[in-house]
């Protein structure tokens, strides 16, 4: 049975604009904002600066400003990081109202070195896929889908997630390629729409607020994309948990001795 791509945008949607998920956008939003401005506020330093190996040399404390701006922005990554791990655990449950503190704290770190080294092997992958022949590439973006909600929700190995959503998307891959289309249409329209900030852009000010604009509109599909995955998870792996039960019922039918 095809699964509901409109069904499952609408509770994408809905998910989105509940409290804990308004919530979620305005801590992205923030995170983001920052870790921009510093970028922002760095490269006119160092602009500003002209910095040569010759002035460096001659004041290495010039390299301060763009180091502790490196770490911050590291600290910041990291904590982003963090926060889209909640966003999946938050979404695949059934609250709506408030973001539980271990959503945030369990098995984190195990989370977030394997999502951070996985999804540099499942850009390599999907990478070469893209190259090969274009379709293999997009075929293993579908089939794919899930990892990082096994990594995040089952606390499973990024290989291991891997092979899970593998299992989860067959006899589904078609109808989660238009839904993936569908949300990437989607996300399109709300950064063309936000895309308008870059008006401004030029002055330090213009920067700002093209970065602002920006961001916002990152954090509204961030939150948005995530939802639909985890409602797909919950809607597949809520199926695939009916079909396991219907094959032990059965089989235990099977092998209860007539009357």
């Amino acid at each position: 049975m095809p699964i509901n791509i409109t069904s499952m945008l609408k509770q994408g949607y809905s998910r989105s604009i509940k409290r804990n998920g308004l919530m979620l956008m305005g801590i992205i939003f923030v995170i983001s904002v920052l870790n921009g401005v510093l970028g922002v506020g760095v490269d006119r330093w160092v602009a500003r600066q002209q910095l040569t190996t010759g002035s460096v040399q001659a004041d290495p404390t010039l390299l301060v400003p763009p180091l502790g701006a490196s770490i911050v922005s590291l600290v910041l990554g990291i904590a982003l990081l963090v926060v889209s791990i909640a966003a999946i655990r938050v979404f695949v449950s059934d609250e709506t109202e408030r973001l539980p503190r271990e959503y945030f704290t369990r098995n984190m770190v195990w989370a977030t070195i394997n999502l951070f080294i996985g999804a540099i092997v499942f850009g390599i992958i999907v990478a070469l896929g893209l190259v090969a022949l274009i379709v293999p590439g997009i075929f293993l973006l579908v089939t794919l889908a899930f990892w990082t909600v096994y990594v995040a929700v089952e606390d499973q190995y990024f290989i291991e997630a891997f092979r899970s959503s593998w299992g989860l998307t067959r006899g589904y891959r078609i109808n989660l390629f238009v839904l993936g289309v569908a949300v990437v249409l989607l996300t399109a329209l709300i950064n063309l729409v936000f895309g308008l900030g870059d008006l401004t852009s030029g002055s330090f000010a213009g920067d700002i607020v093209a970065l602002v604009f920006a961001q916002a509109a990152s954090a509204i599909t961030t939150v948005f994309s995530t939802a639909v995955l985890a409602t797909a998870y919950t809607e597949l792996t809520t199926r695939d948990d009916e079909e396991f039960g219907e094959t032990i019922s059965e089989d235990t039918t099977a092998g209860r001795p007539a009357a």
